[in-house]
């Protein structure tokens, strides 16, 4: 038992066999001899051994457990706020994105009216090219029939005139 103990604890004891024996002796608990100092000796003994065995390691403990969480607070905060930031970049990029996409889907639409008048103006110019063509193809057969059936028409008058008077030399 005594290699069980430590001398902290023959120490006290020892410190308790005294004050038993002095309370027998002076038969009150609170006796102001010798056992008051030996107990405040044990006391301060007791606070040093704690203290340096126990409370100094955990306060230690404490310690660096409250720095790593404040660090780790502060770290993750500064990854929250370049998250933030980043994000607020995404959206501020897409955005930028979506605009520059609208002007370009404008700007198409614009070109495509643009190329579909102009095709219509094409389209419309030839439409009247060959109308006008057509129109003086017309007026060209026109006058190609005019002048053949005119020169027919005299033909056919001649001939009528020449039957008409021979008819009519034979009738006198």
């Amino acid at each position: 038992m005594l290699f069980e103990l430590g001398w902290a604890g023959h120490l006290l004891l020892l410190a308790a066999e005294e004050a038993s024996a002095v309370e027998a002796e002076s038969g009150g608990l609170f006796d102001f001899g010798g056992t008051l100092v030996l107990q405040i000796v044990n006391f301060l003994l007791l606070m040093t051994i704690l203290s340096a065995v126990f409370y100094g390691p955990i306060s230690r403990v404490i310690e660096e457990r409250s720095e790593y969480i404040r660090s780790n607070a502060g770290s993750a905060q500064r990854r929250f706020d370049e998250a933030k930031a980043l994000a607020d970049q995404y959206e501020q990029e897409l955005r930028t994105t979506r605009l520059e996409a609208q002007q370009v889907i404008t700007a198409a639409e614009a070109e495509a009216q643009k190329i579909r008048a102009q095709q219509l103006a094409e389209a419309q110019r030839e439409a009247q090219e060959r109308i006008a063509q057509a129109q003086a193809d017309l007026d060209r057969q026109k006058q190609v029939a005019l002048a053949s059936l005119s020169g027919e028409v005299e033909a056919i008058s001649r001939t009528l005139s020449e039957k008409l008077l021979s008819d009519s030399a034979r009738r006198f």
